[in-house]
């Protein structure tokens, strides 16, 4: 397995200004071919690791102010920041957080304010974005307040869906961001591989989530989720866990128990996710098959990937595996996986998804089974390669 330095912060790995301003350009080519003026990028940040993606791909930017409501006059749209992407003209980025030297952008392009939402409507009009078809970057992540006052200031603006123009940029990844994610990778396989060593008789969720932290926070990384579970099978199973936050159960592991944990977290902006199961001291029969059928499924769509497959395809092989094992196919999340990224990417690994595989997809296949109150829990992040995949996820699969 590969090694990771964690007394420290992890060297950074960069991302040349030109790769970022290229990015810009094709996003500004596809936005022309498909009719648009211009577009409007939206991203989040706060101190959250949700929707900060787009605007991360396009200038490095991450926002770590948090979100507060608005006072008119005072300051608007915190924790957000805005790229004005036009057609035929400079972009320009606004944010509310005084670190330009971290964005990779030129410093003219670049207005720092408190004002994000008046300043944003400033920079559109400046460049002729008043009227016609805008393509709106960020659907789910603009606030409806926020949107209104767009609306309002700008009312001969024709406001489109244009999510999927990002989405299949960041789909493929280049080199940079494909080291960017194997350390990411890296590190979370370190991070799991300590909370499974932690999940002991008398621990509790907390105390085993602690173990991995104590790898992820000396090396500059940020967890997003730990979904943490345990418990007993059999006629009288049941499960434990908690949901806010997720390792707060007071309930300590004891011998005979099942435990699943699926991580996923960030470094240097890039998300890695994957999860294990182990027994809780000795092995029991009845849950290393639920295990070993979770480590079968993934490992069935993992064989299924090589370019010019589509993503539904990798899905049904994997689904097809569950039904043979006899597994039901209802569950948290019923698909096989899904790109990895700024966030989760494009594609989604679900039945009759057609998206091709192509050569620098990163993907992340997951598969939560139980029956008869057994679970197992496993999830893998891949490289789609010229010839077929390479695994960038490195911690032990099997504890029993």
């Amino acid at each position: 397995m590969s090694e990771v330095d964690v007394s420290k912060v992890l060297p950074r790995i960069d991302i040349s200004a030109e790769e970022f301003a290229d990015r810009r350009r094709k996003a500004t080519v596809q936005a022309r071919e498909e009719g648009f003026t211009g577009l409007l990028v939206c991203g989040r940040g706060g101190g959250a690791v949700d929707r900060y993606g787009d605007i991360a791909y396009l200038t490095d930017h991450y926002t770590s102010f948090p979100y507060i409501p608005d006072v008119e006059g005072k300051w608007t749209g915190r924790a957000h920041s805005f790229l004005v992407l036009p057609v035929r003209a400079d972009p320009c980025l606004v944010v509310d957080i005084p670190y330009r030297e971290k964005i990779v952008m030129p410093a003219d392009q670049i207005v720092v304010t408190d004002l994000v939402i008046e300043s944003t409507i400033a920079a559109m009009t400046e460049r002729g974005l008043t009227a016609g078809r805008i393509g709106l970057v960020g659907n789910d992540t603009i606030a409806l307040s926020m949107f209104r006052k767009l609306s309002a200031a700008l009312p001969n603006v024709e406001w489109v869906d244009a999510d999927r123009i990002l989405a299949a940029l960041r789909a493929v990844k280049s080199p940079g961001e494909i080291a960017r994610l194997k350390a990411a990778s890296r590190l979370g396989s370190r991070m799991i591989e300590a909370m499974m060593a932690a999940a002991v008789p008398g621990a509790t969720h907390g105390e085993v989530l602690k173990a991995g932290m104590d790898i992820l926070i000396p090396a500059g990384g940020m967890l997003y989720n730990s979904f943490m579970a345990s418990g007993t099978g059999g006629a009288n199973g049941r499960a434990v866990r908690a949901n806010f936050p997720t390792w707060s159960s007071e309930e300590p592991l004891s011998e005979g128990q099942w435990f699943r944990a699926g991580i996923s977290g960030v470094l240097q902006g890039y998300y890695f996710d994957l999860s294990r199961s182990c027994p809780i001291g000795r092995p029991q029969p009845e849950q290393v098959e639920a295990f070993e059928a979770a480590i079968a499924v993934v490992e069935a769509g993992i064989a299924a990937i090589r370019p010019g497959v589509t993503a539904g395809e990798v899905a049904e092989a994997g689904i097809r595996k569950q039904q043979e094992l006899g597994y039901p196919l209802t569950g948290v999340f019923t698909g096989l996986g899904h790109g990895v990224g700024l966030g989760w990417d494009s594609p989604w690994l679900n039945p009759g998804e057609p998206m091709k595989l192509v050569p620098g997809m990163v993907l992340c296949l997951e598969k939560t089974l139980s029956r008869g109150g057994y679970l197992g829990d496993f999830e893998e992040t891949v490289l789609v390669t010229e010839t077929g995949v390479e695994r960038i996820t490195d911690a032990p699969i099997r504890r029993w």
